[in-house]
């Protein structure tokens, strides 16, 4: 048991993290009579919080007595830096505790990581070692199959999760929502969702969200309708959704009613997201002055993406007036001009002005700018397979590109039977 002065240490450690007051946490800690797990354990994660992961692993290292909490806060530090080999080795220092902690930490630690494969395989092994799977469990895993788009891993998650108590959570309710509805299976999200028995505000945007991404525009904003008749309070991140939404399907007045709405009944201020959504609303629908008027009158900052929006607004309506102020803007605010210069290239080659482009190629072959090549993936046996052009770090690109051969000779051998005399000539048929 911990002592009056000690507990009150703590508390204070605790409370001055929070606040990233870092150094007087330090001063605190120094000056304890005697330090104890639970305030070594705060100084860690304080450390790890503040980006100071040295300092968060010397002190570990220094404690006195390792508490399996502080073993499951490095195996996060550890993770969160990168550092997956060390923390796969406190991992197996710990996993002999069976708490489910341990295992989430490791399982998010992959994620992370962009390891899925690996968390998948941890997540077997936790259920073989009967380890109680918990909602952050699935939540996480969830999370990351909807990143990824494997919807077959998240089906088998699925199915695992429906012989737990947890099915009916509604925080995994809303992770699988949000995968399902991020990975095109509309329908598959609409179930997942009816199953939630009391959905919040989380799992009325994840759906909402996929309808939105997925061209719903008018579903995901009746849904919105539905949601306020059912008295769930909108937060900040479903207005940003709503807003999306109207913005690809071209509803003007809704997407502005909404805007206002935010402000005035549900008194919320308007982020740099939010302005980046009814920017695109008014450039998609023409009104360019208008939404640059919005960018001029912000009381904050606009970001390089609400910018990139409206000039890629005036490379559709070709508004070259506006286009040229707002590449300006961006020139001016940002370093990394290589974005505003494709973007106004492509405006100058649509409207004739050929010397003008290469103007612009010019200075960004100058600059040293390449484009970054793009990538396919594909899901063969619940594994993941990603290339991009003349891709050869997969494990089994010699087999695969002796295939694409074996497919290259075929399909010349088959073109090669394709003879004159075999195609119709259809200056023989008559048209009268």
């Amino acid at each position: 048991m911990l002592d009056r002065c000690a507990n009150d240490s703590n508390e204070l450690i605790g409370g001055l993290l929070k606040l990233g007051k870092i150094e007087e946490a330090e001063l605190i800690f120094s000056n304890m009579a005697e330090s104890n797990p639970v305030s070594y354990n705060l100084m860690i994660k304080g450390y790890a919080m503040c980006g100071q992961v040295e300092d968060s692993e010397r002190l570990f290292h220094e404690m006195p007595v390792k508490i399996l909490s502080s073993l499951n806060t490095m195996i996060s530090v550890y993770a969160k830096n990168g550092e997956i080999n060390k923390a796969l080795e406190l991992f197996e220092k710990a996993k002999g505790e069976g708490s489910p902690i341990t295992w989430n930490s490791m399982i998010s630690g992959y994620i992370e990581n962009d390891q899925l494969e690996n968390a998948l395989r941890m997540y077997l092994n936790m259920r073989r070692s009967s380890i109680s799977q918990t909602r952050s469990t699935f939540s996480v895993l969830f999370h990351a199959c909807a990143c990824l788009g494997s919807l077959q891993q998240g089906q088998l998650l699925h199915a695992h999760l429906a012989k737990t108590p947890l099915s009916s959570n509604v925080y995994v309710g809303t992770a699988i929502t949000d995968m399902y509805a991020k990975c095109g299976s509309i329908a598959d999200a609409r179930a997942a969702f009816s199953c939630i028995s009391s959905p919040n505000v989380a799992a009325w945007t994840a759906l909402i969200n996929g309808l939105a991404h997925h061209g719903l525009g008018s579903d995901a904003v009746s849904l919105f309708n539905l949601m306020l008749e059912k008295g769930i309070t909108p937060n900040a991140a479903t207005f940003v959704v709503v807003l999306s939404a109207c913005a690809r399907a071209g509803l003007l007045d809704k997407g502005m009613r909404y805007f206002h709405l935010m402000k005035e009944r549900y008194g919320m201020t308007p982020t740099v997201e939010h302005f980046t959504c009814v920017a695109d609303l008014l450039g998609r629908s023409g009104l360019l002055n208008e939404a640059e008027e919005l960018i001029d009158s912000m009381p904050i900052k606009a970001d390089k993406i609400l910018l990139i929006s409206l000039l890629h607004a005036c490379w559709y309506w070709m508004d070259m007036e506006v286009g040229n102020r707002v590449a300006e803007k961006m020139l001016m605010l940002y370093p990394d001009p290589s974005s505003a210069c494709v973007i106004m290239s492509n405006m100058y080659s649509g409207s004739g002005k050929w010397g003008q482009k290469l103007k612009v190629r010019d200075f960004l072959r100058e600059l040293g700018v390449k484009k970054d090549p793009g990538c396919s993936w594909i899901d063969v046996k619940n594994r993941t397979h990603v290339f991009s052009v003349d891709y050869r770090s997969h494990p089994n690109s010699d087999t695969i590109y002796a295939s694409l051969e074996t497919l290259k000779v075929n399909a010349y051998s088959f073109s090669s039977q394709l003879t004159e005399s075999s195609i119709p000539d259809v200056k023989a048929y008559s048209y009268d």
